[in-house]
């Protein structure tokens, strides 16, 4: 009949199908991950680490003591440390190589989420699951540095995915679970226990249902999974900076202290969490359901279980959100399935109009570093950086337009399903990720990236610091870098000959202090001094 849904292609089956969502998770996934320089913040600062673990301290690295990380625990920076062994021989970059352990391990929670919404939401949503977490803002950031974080979302993805096939499977859901306790001990520490404590023990199955002869394997290797963090555990605390550790693990009972965690986690909720909290609380009453499934129940529960675990444990930081998005995706998922048609077709045009705005902006932002328009944008982009030169500027158009391209053709030719709105969401977030990455990728190259920095400073370290220089604890990217990049030790400890320093001007300077080397950058409020001095009152190494 007329108003029969036209028959899907199959080029359209393979395009949108397993393969074609395939093909968008590793492209999303690589594009910004590899070729560049670890950059300052939390790229630098746990590569740093993962450093750290490759020069032999396996065990516990000391960037996790010292005010480098928070202090988490080494899961992360094992996996990253051995992608770096095994990539770095065949030609990848060893901060590359290690930095793939991000869309590893955001992969593996997304498959683990997308298990989990299999038998509560039933096929194609288990798909929608992912296509929702792929276009979440906090994993799309995230994914593409360094962050021990995912390796927290990946084990909760685990317990979350047992968790929910412990009435189809209950074995093996509880050793899924039970493996995703375990290794999220050893991801973050104790910090989240109380999260992945609550879809363990719901996990925990009743043994009339175990087949007898299985009862004892499964014992045997649930207590093998829970031996393997307690022998680290007592490793560690058997090691020099076991109580440091320990001791940086403890939760703060304080109001002020938990107020203002709860206010830095709000105005950072909104973005981190974007746009899983929207579907999740979706007001319509259309869109709710009186009955609240056992899979609901714990979700909630977990992102209680998190928000208190933000507010108790330092420090406050927007990667902390990361521990909520596997259960917003669940709970977005099973409520963007109940909405109405008009609803979800609200959402796909929401997301292309959000991926045009996007590309507008970033145009006249490629525009202003390119051709000095619009005049107000140049001239900020002048005042923070004055030397910049964007590099292959026609050639990054030409590509831009390509993914345009691509972007249109894909979204106009999506077929009608009830999975449309989450593959243009998907293929959106996609999209800006990419055309930001195009367009922008040298400003952020020149901005992020301290290796120019350190190789200006290089000579004046090997002629009067080539053995140690003191940097402020504030500054922990510098030491980092100045460690990988110039190859010189650098120290928290203030008894170096040499110190570095960033102030605004020569008469913030110590009087104990004498500029041997200094550099500007920018221009009017942006303008800093990079220098080192010598502090007089110091032993000479």
């Amino acid at each position: 009949m007329f108003f029969d849904p036209r028959p899907t292609p199959p080029w359209q089956q393979r395009v949108y199908g397993k393969w074609g969502l395939a093909g968008l998770l590793l492209a999303f996934l690589l594009v910004g991950t590899v070729g560049h320089d670890p950059w300052r913040g939390a790229d630098l600062r746990h590569f740093f680490a993962v450093w750290q673990v490759l020069q032999g301290e396996w065990l516990l690295p000391t960037a996790l003591v010292d005010g480098t990380v928070p202090a988490a625990a080494p899961l992360y920076y094992w996996v990253a440390a051995l992608l770096g062994m095994a990539l770095e021989p065949l030609g990848l970059a060893l901060h590359d190589a290690t930095r793939l352990a991000s869309p590893l391990f955001v992969l593996i929670s997304l498959g683990c989420v997308a298990m989990a919404a299999l038998p509560a939401c039933g096929k194609p949503w288990h798909a929608g699951a992912v296509l929702l977490g792929l276009g979440t803002l906090g994993w799309m950031l995230e994914a593409h540095q360094h962050q021990s974080l995912l390796a927290s979302t990946a084990t909760l993805g685990m317990t979350l995915a047992g968790a929910a096939w412990a009435l189809h499977h209950p074995a093996r859901a509880w050793l899924c679970a039970t493996a995703g306790f375990s290794l999220g001990f050893l991801a973050q520490g104790f910090a989240i226990l109380p999260v992945s404590l609550i879809p363990w023990l719901a996990t925990f199955p009743a043994w009339s249902i175990v087949p007898p002869a299985k009862r004892l394997p499964l014992a045997l290797v649930t207590v093998a999974l829970l031996a393997l963090p307690v022998a680290w555990l007592m490793a560690v605390l058997a090691s020099p900076n076991g109580s440091t550790w320990l001791a940086l693990q403890t939760p703060h009972i304080d109001p002020a202290f938990i107020r203002g965690n709860l206010l830095d986690a709000g105005n950072d909720a909104t973005w981190v969490t974007w746009p899983l909290w929207l579907l999740a609380l979706w007001p319509l009453r259309r869109a709710s359901d009186p009955r609240i499934s056992r899979l609901g129940v714990l979700n909630w529960a977990i992102l209680g279980a998190g928000l208190i675990v933000i507010a108790i444990w330092p420090p406050s930081n927007p990667s902390d959100l990361l521990i909520l998005l596997p259960s917003l995706t669940l709970l977005a998922t099973t409520r963007l399935k109940r909405m109405p048609r008009g609803a979800q077709a609200a959402f796909s045009w929401f997301s292309v109009a959000t991926a045009i705005t996007i590309v507008v902006l970033t145009g006249l932002a490629w525009s202003a570093l390119h051709s000095d328009w619009p005049p107000g944008l140049a001239r900020h982009v002048a005042r923070v950086a004055p030397e910049f030169e964007m590099s292959h500027s026609f050639e990054r158009l030409i590509l831009a337009g390509i993914l345009l391209f691509a972007w249109v053709v894909s979204s106009i030719s999506t077929p009608a399903s009830p999975l449309r709105p989450t593959i243009h969401w998907a293929l959106s977030v996609s999209f800006m990720w990419s055309m930001l990455v195009v367009l922008l990728a040298p400003w952020f190259e020149h901005t992020r990236n301290l290796r120019p920095i350190i190789e200006r400073m290089q000579p004046v370290l090997q002629a009067h610091a080539p053995h140690c220089v003191s940097v402020p604890r504030r500054e922990p990217d510098v030491r980092a870098a100045l460690i990988y990049f110039a190859g010189v030790p650098a120290h928290f400890d203030e008894r170096c000959p040499i110190r570095f320093e960033r102030i605004r001007s020569p008469q913030a300077l110590q009087p104990d202090g004498s500029i041997l080397w200094s550099m500007s950058r920018g221009q009017e409020k942006r303008q800093e001094i990079w220098l080192l001095r010598i502090n007089t009152g110091s032993v000479d190494e």
